[in-house]
């Protein structure tokens, strides 16, 4: 029973122990709260003196202190500040020289700039109490500052690399080869130095983002070398004749002035393997400052005054040359009218920009192409590596399908008489042909093909015919009946003039004596024995 009584006095010794450090716990809890309740209540306070739309004390973006500025005050700062680094001069330098440009002129501006306003704004104003709070006190101590990405655009950098730089890179040099008496001359290339814009606009950037003061600076350009389009090497391999074609231009005419100046524009042309050569890129402009002169051209079915007019049959002349050594033929229109320097098709026209001779060299090494004038001829040869077959040979016939004959346009002449006709310019017949090219091999035809087809206009012949009359009435006659451009019309008209002015001309016959009636006879008589 003592046991129990003992026992009992335990309990009740525990539950009071227990009860007393549960209140003192929660005498602890409520202080914890208490002393909780007010730091952050302090806290809060502190972090929301400063205005939900102006920047904390001591935020820097870059070198510009936003410090209670709000985002259009800090905006406003900083566009300031970039107007004042665009004024600042780098030096470009490139083989010992340089070029002073402003970062204005190569489009200076920072890169999104918008989001780091943003971000000055929001310092201190994200997250927890305790974590904006620790934010805030730190700007006591060290300032915040918000590096912008400086940056360069890459347009306005290559317009002032190319304009102020690129003439300080060596350039490279193709390998020549000419033709003298007979014989090729090389000379080598040389290797040159070309602007890598892109590299060069990344070194300028990561200069201004690491190294820059904010005041004048110095880059380096980056260039890569420049190896020439042809190599001596390349051209070793031109020996031999592929085709050669010529044409009779005559002499002394302005035509052959024009002539003369285009073959010289195009002699010594290197073309690679792949490339395609333009004739009319090569000769143009077609203009007097580039040697040439007024001369007979064709145009809406007449010859007329061009500058430059001839120059086609210079590009015909190539474009035989061409086809003899079967290269690739990428563009070629006819004339508009036939020719009379070479058959039907094998001729090739430039007009404008709607009409070139291109080829193509389908060879997998380099040729060259001489083009003279001599003796009133025109002459192109095609030389490179002759891959041909020795036994093949190769012929391009003309074939003429249809013709047309010129389309006559009468026209009044007043100072001839009624009755004369002259065909005063235009005799081309329309036409439509094509060129077969036949192929041999040991002197037996292995294939036949049609190569181009072409067809071209008839001129329109002019034809004079006389008006002058002394009579108004016959001129009228006259005029009228052209004014139909009806041929038979003219003719008949000329005819009835013509008898109308024979019967005006014709003289009147003299009146004939009228026949005086015969006397009466005279009463017989009678012998008088008879009576």
């Amino acid at each position: 029973m003592r046991k129990g009584i003992k026992d009992s006095k335990r309990r009740n010794e525990n539950e009071k122990k227990h009860r007393k450090t549960a209140k003192i716990c929660g005498l602890i809890f409520v202080c914890f709260l208490f002393v909780y309740g007010g730091i952050y209540a302090v806290l809060h306070y502190q972090v929301n003196k400063q205005a939900e739309d102006k920047i904390c004390e001591g935020v820097f973006i870059g070198r510009v202190d936003v410090s209670g500025m709000n985002a259009e005050q800090a905006q406003n700062a900083v566009d300031k500040q970039a107007e004042v680094y665009g004024k600042q001069k780098i030096s470009l330098t490139a083989e010992g020289k340089k070029a002073e440009v402003t970062l204005e002129e190569l489009g200076f501006d920072i890169s999104k700039e918008e989001k780091l306003i943003e971000e000055a704004v929001d310092y201190g104003k994200k997250g927890n109490v305790f974590s904006r709070y620790a934010e805030i006190r730190k700007l006591k101590k060290q300032k915040k500052t918000l590096k912008p990405v400086y940056q360069i655009q890459k347009e306005k950098t290559e317009k002032v690399l190319k304009e102020k730089v690129e003439s300080f890179l060596p350039k490279a040099a193709d390998a020549t080869i000419t033709r003298k008496d007979g014989a090729f001359v090389l000379t080598k290339e040389q290797q040159g130095k070309q602007l890598d814009t892109n590299k060069t606009i990344d070194a300028v950037n990561q200069y201004l983002n690491k190294d820059w003061n904010g005041g004048a600076g110095k880059v380096e350009v980056v260039s890569t070398i420049k190896k020439p389009r042809v190599q001596k090497e390349d051209l070793e391999s031109i020996k031999d004749t592929l085709g050669t074609f010529s044409t009779y231009c005559g002499s002394g005419q302005s035509r052959v002035v024009n002539i003369i100046n285009g073959v010289k524009k195009i002699n010594g042309s290197v073309v690679m393997p792949g490339e395609e050569f333009s004739a009319g890129k090569a000769m143009q402009p077609f203009e007097k400052s580039n040697g040439y002169v007024e001369a007979g051209a064709f145009e809406n079915g007449e010859l007329v005054q061009s500058i430059a007019g001839g120059i086609c049959q210079v590009s015909t002349t190539l474009y035989n040359a061409v086809i003899e050594s079967e290269l690739e033929v990428t563009s070629r229109q006819p004339h508009s009218m036939t020719v009379n320097y070479v058959k039907p098709s094998k001729d090739a026209a430039i007009a404008g920009d709607y009409k070139d001779f291109k080829f193509k060299n389908n060879l997998d090494t380099p040729i060259y192409v001489e083009g003279y004038v001599s003796k009133g001829n025109v002459v192109f040869t095609i030389y490179g590596k002759e891959t041909r077959k020795k036994d093949r040979k190769i012929e391009y016939v003309s074939e003429v399908i249809s013709t047309e004959a010129p389309k006559k346009k009468f026209v009044a002449q007043p100072g001839s008489a009624i009755g004369a006709m002259s065909v005063t310019k235009g005799t081309h017949k329309g036409m439509t042909a094509r060129l077969w090219k036949v192929v041999y091999e040991g002197g037996k035809e292995v294939s036949r093909e049609i190569f181009n087809k072409s067809t071209y206009k008839p001129s329109v012949t002019t034809v004079s015919v006389g008006t002058a009359s002394s009579n108004p009435e016959y001129t009228k006659q006259m005029q009228n009946a052209i004014k139909t451009q009806d041929e038979s019309k003219i003719k008949a008209a000329i005819a009835d003039i013509k008898a109308k002015e024979a019967a005006a001309q014709a003289p009147v016959p003299a009146p004939q004596p009228q026949p005086q009636p015969n006397p009466p006879a005279a009463p017989q008589t009678a012998p008088q024995g008879q009576q």
